[in-house]
């Protein structure tokens, strides 16, 4: 009979067991937060539609009426609006995926909680790993889908890249598009991944004592800033060589933005798994 450590090896078998147990026991929270995510996305496009639809009418009315080719125009306004719905969408985004950080470790919430789940036959990796699998990897998964989802919504509704997809070709011709593509969506796991901290330490009210935190830590760089500022430190010479370098290097200074973000969202999980692990001291769970 093959014998499987109980507490530290990582068991393929025993966490498939794990998974279907999870969501045996969560699908009615996990289904929730699937609506909750794609109807979001869904509201602001039918919104948007709405609003789009109505300008776009009227463009056409006053076009029939005057005589006047206004395709052009259309097309902007199709655009704007499109524009409009994915700038607010990267805001949902970010929120949400915060929001899905801060619950990475809500299970630990409170006494009968963590004892509930460190009575859970799994490992403390495999645990581990249905928390990063189910609130980073789906979760995120399933905000894009959405945010997808409203984008169909907004090109049936009223062409939001408009005929020919301009926008779309507009966007793909500029420069720096795919850089600050990529770095939106880092930016955005690193937002999951702070809060997914911010959770493994304080389970209770995650969230808001995460956004204290942040709120501190920005201020703090802000003040620092003014401080520097006050001090008329010339930092005329280094501006202009990182214009210059960026001129020159975009794609080695993006690969360097890329590779700090990177790690530093390692590193939030690193720790996150290492304050996990420590959770199942039996001294730490026992206290309220």
């Amino acid at each position: 009979m093959k014998k499987i450590e109980s507490n530290k090896a990582f068991s393929t078998e025993r966490f498939s067991a794990l998974l279907k147990s999870d969501l045996t026991v969560n699908r009615g929270n996990y289904i929730k937060l699937a609506i909750a995510a794609i109807g979001v996305f869904a509201a602001l496009a039918f919104l948007i539609s709405f609003n789009a639809g109505m300008s776009i009418h009227g463009l056409k009315e006053t076009a029939e009426l005057t005589g006047r080719d206004v395709s052009m125009i259309i097309i902007d306004r199709q655009t704007s609006y499109g524009t409009m719905y994915l700038a607010i969408s990267a805001w949902i985004l970010g929120i949400g995926l915060t929001v899905l950080g801060s619950l990475t470790f809500s299970n630990y919430g409170s006494k009968k909680k963590r004892i509930s789940a460190l009575m859970i036959p799994a490992s403390q990796i495999e645990k581990f790993t249905l928390r990063l699998l189910t609130y980073f990897v789906c979760g995120t998964l399933l905000l894009l889908l959405g945010l997808f989802i409203g984008l169909g919504i907004c090109q049936i509704a009223f062409g939001a890249w408009g005929p020919s997809i301009e926008a779309f070709k507009k966007f793909i011709d500029f420069e720096y598009s795919g850089y600050i593509v990529v770095s939106i969506i880092l930016l955005a796991f690193l937002g999951n991944s702070i809060y997914a901290l911010g959770s493994s330490l304080w389970p209770k009210l995650s969230w808001i004592k995460t956004w204290v935190v942040m709120m501190v830590i920005e201020w703090a760089g802000a003040l620092s800033l003014m401080i520097l500022a006050a001090l008329h430190i010339n930092w005329e010479n280094f501006f202009r060589f990182l214009d210059n370098f960026d001129k020159n290097n975009a794609w080695i200074l993006f690969l360097i933005v890329v590779v700090i973000l990177a790690c530093i969202n390692i590193a939030c999980w690193c720790i996150a798994w290492r304050r996990f692990r420590n959770t199942q001291i039996i001294q730490r769970f026992m206290t309220k």
